[in-house]
């Protein structure tokens, strides 16, 4: 397909999935929104508008001031409430406070809100209150005296040696930010007060104990009034903004430098120490627009950090659906409280399994649920909300009963410290990822090899390369981090949208790609450290690399010319059948497909150092774009869950689903090897000699694609490489094997191949109708 045939059906489909957003939001009685954070009160029809994301919201932010200024991984926190609006911006890859503002609530745009991506400015949040402060991108403390930023890029955080971003405290509806600079630990409270209906935004730190003196950027302007009151060294004014230190420490005092930029100096602190900035919004050059809120009582944030009052007291009931059970698998729906006081979106990102069978399960804006009663029959669930205000969490994995979410920002370490069912402590696991602007740029799944270190997938920008927006150090790559959280390192490059992964029994390590610029098909990759997997764009080495690390198999888009049955044009994650009670699959691989909901077996093999593998559908159908798999280890099952977020072929906006082996026959292919005079192919039941023996009952096409900068690739054929279509390949003889489960078709000159498609039509030796459809890649003959 011609890429700009390609720009006009995605758009097509952009427009066609808004407006289905829309369609479905637009329910009547909607809740008073005032109650909600972070929405557009005139616009709170809107589904991403209703929500309830909890005190503070992750996000990259857009910032009013300077002019196209990002905070890349910002967290806003509500501090006013629906008679006072007023938020603050922490950016904790620089710990500076980014802005605070007032009257307007947090504006919500993007792909996980209205569902567009509009540059420059679309495709995130943005603040759209009058600012009663602000500054630049930039270290938010010093170094000894130094602001001067040490990194080489504008992504990613400070060494930790400088500053380092440690989590998040909730109390209530207060929020406690963690993080240490040099060898100093801080907590900080943001807040606003309110006095003859004016509102000031205020900042309550605690500096634990400091070896040296600190200095904090608090606030920046382009020039204006500057000056500290001559009268009360506490107060002081820059540009608009107007502070006041209260309760502050002996020796601290302001600093204006350059007539742009209000530091806080601070002394070396040996005890505990405890004091209060507050900022407010002046037109005068004066200061006392502040003086009147130097009497507002510090209260010392250290007191909620312990576990605050539930938040989210309620536990939601609701009764699964069991699939029927004629066939050998069965999906029965593990249904979702969609319609939940806190307007929830429920569309989910990642999932994992408790030692006792519970589930904790996340989603795209921000949520983290516990499930309770998954059982056989499915009919007392409970979900929990857990947490809220993640950065899209698409990821997530339990690991010693603990829950970690993999955020863009993160991977946050999930803590109930009062053990009242709500996560009090979001404790930041790593945050050394880069983040950039992008709105394709979504941090997939989160799984543990046998080492216990953590893995996931980072996407890039839509088409993969620097001429589209820049990318950063972590684009495109398979992320690897320690299992202690100290270290991230790049596993593997060249990916473009690598939407899920898997690790295995026995340290493999696998992941998908989805079809694109350098991608000409979606494709399943077997990862080996160092690999590069052929998105030229996120390659991350020089020279550029003439050549690409094969995939396990290559996914077509359709099995044959001219057909509107996809097979698959957005791959999804993967999962190790590890379980004996899954039926005769066991060891295998299994994939999913989030574009057309399809799960698919596939079946690995090695030649020498190659690996390779073909795929079968099963034949079951999903309810949504389906992208995350897991075996409970409870019962045995596979359980799968998924989004409407983007292009899919899913009719619901989120499910969570489980695919039952019901124990009845299965009637399908068992596995598949490439040998030097054919293709083996192996079934789970004995099939009938005289069909199985019979040649008209196989066809087999073959094809080849082209790695190329276009946005996907026409299939071509393998004897004429520059003529588009298919080759027919010639079955000189078939073997039928003693036992009837096996075939052996010979063929003549087999060779490597991208794509391959065996068409079956048999029948099981009782007489059961076998027909299967099988896709395989050809990597090596032995």
């Amino acid at each position: 397909m011609p890429i700009q045939r390609k720009f006009v059906i995605a758009i097509a489909l952009l427009f066609l999935l808004t407006a289905s957003q829309l369609h479905a939001a637009d329910q009547p009685n909607p809740v008073d929104a005032s109650s909600f954070l972070f929405n557009r009160p005139h616009e709170s029809r809107q589904r991403w508008n209703q929500m309830d994301y909890g005190p503070f919201l992750t996000a990259s932010i857009t910032m009013p001031w300077p002019k196209d200024a990002i905070t890349f991984k910002g967290i806003c926190v509500r501090v006013g409430d629906a008679s006072h609006e007023a938020g603050v911006c922490f950016d904790t890859d620089l710990l500076r406070m980014a802005a605070g503002w007032t009257q307007k609530p947090l504006e919500l745009m993007g792909t996980p809100f209205d569902g567009t991506h509009r540059p420059p400015e679309g495709s995130r949040p943005a603040i759209r209150g009058p600012l009663s402060f602000a500054t630049r991108p930039g270290p938010g403390w010093a170094k000894g005296d130094d602001f001067k930023d040490p990194r080489s890029s504008q992504w990613g955080p400070l060494p930790a040696d400088w500053a380092k971003y440690r989590g998040l405290y909730v109390h209530g509806d207060q929020v406690v930010l963690s993080y240490t600079v040099g060898d100093c630990k801080i907590l900080e409270l943001p807040g606003s007060v309110v006095v003859d209906d004016k509102q000031a935004i205020t900042r309550t730190i605690r500096i634990e104990k400091s070896s040296g003196p600190l200095t904090l950027l608090v606030a920046e302007a382009d020039g204006g009034p500057a000056n500290v009151d001559a009268g009360d060294k506490s107060l002081a004014v820059l540009g608009n903004t107007a502070a006041a230190l209260v309760r502050g420490p002996a020796g601290a005092a302001w600093e204006i430098v350059d007539g742009k930029r209000l530091h806080l100096k601070l002394p070396a602190i040996a005890a505990p120490a405890i004091f209060k900035i507050v900022l407010v919004k002046t037109d005068k050059a004066d200061t006392s627009a502040v003086a009147g809120f130097a009497k507002d009582p510090v209260v010392d944030p250290e007191t909620l950090t312990h576990g605050g009052p539930v938040r989210y007291p309620q536990a939601l009931s609701t009764h699964g659906e069991l699939g029927k059970d004629d066939n050998a698998y069965t999906v029965d729906t593990v249904t979702s409280p969609e319609d939940n006081q806190w307007k929830s979106w429920l569309r989910f990102g990642g999932f994992d399994f408790f030692s006792d069978g519970r589930a904790a399960i996340s989603t795209w804006n921000g949520d983290v649920w516990i499930v309770s009663g998954i059982d056989a029959k499915l009919d007392k669930l409970t979900w929990k909300r857990y947490a809220t205000g993640l950065f899209q969490p698409l990821g997530l994995k339990i690991v010693n009963d603990v829950v970690y979410a993999l955020g863009r920002d993160q991977i946050t370490r999930l803590q109930d410290l009062n053990k009242d069912g709500e996560a009090d402590f979001y404790e930041t696991f790593n945050n050394d990822v880069t983040v950039t602007a992008n709105f394709h740029e979504f941090c997939f799944d989160l799984q543990t090899d046998t080492n216990g270190d953590f893995f996931f997938t980072k996407g890039a920008p839509l088409l993969g390369t620097q001429e589209f927006d820049p990318i950063a150090a972590n684009n495109g790559c398979v992320m690897k981090v320690s299992k202690d959280g100290s270290k991230l390192e790049v596993y593997a490059t060249g990916l473009r949208a690598p939407n899920g992964s898997s690790t295995g029994p026995h340290g493999e390590i696998t992941c998908s790609d989805n079809e694109g610029i350098w991608t000409p098909s979606s494709r399943i990759n077997l990862v080996k450290q160092g690999g590069f997997y052929g998105c030229m764009g996120t390659a991350h080495r020089d020279p550029k690399p003439t050549r690409y690390d094969n995939p396990l198999c290559w996914l077509p888009h359709n099995g044959v010319p001219g057909s509107h049955d996809v097979i698959d044009n957005s791959s999804g994650g993967q999962a190790w059948i590890t379980s004996d009670k899954w039926g005769p699959f066991t060891n295998d691989l299994i994939a999913t497909s989030y574009g057309t909901c399809s799960l698919f077996h596939v079946m690995m093999e090695r030649v020498g150092d190659e690996a390779q593998a073909g795929f079968v559908k099963f034949p079951l159908s999903f309810a949504t774009g389906i992208m995350r798999a897991r075996f409970n280890p409870a019962d045995g099952q596979l359980y799968l869950a998924g989004l409407k977020g983007w292009q899919t072929s899913g009719g619901r906006d989120g499910a969570f689903q489980r695919v039952r082996y019901t124990g009845k026959p299965v009637v399908s292919i068992q596995a598949m090897h490439v040998k030097h005079t054919g293709i083996e192919l192996t079934f789970t039941q004995p099939l009938e000699t005289a069909t199985a023996a019979d040649a008209n009952n196989y066809g087999i096409e073959q094809w080849n694609y082209k790695w190329t900068k276009e946005y996907g690739s026409p299939e071509f054929s393998v004897k004429e490489p520059n003529k588009k279509g298919h080759d027919t390949v010639e079955i000189k003889s078939i073997t039928v094997s003693p036992d009837g489960k096996s075939v052996m078709l010979e063929i003549p000159e087999i060779a490597p191949v991208m794509q391959m498609m065996i068409k079956v039509k048999l029948k099981t030796a009782d007489g059961a109708p076998m027909k299967l459809d099988i896709f395989n890649t050809i990597n090596r003959v032995p």
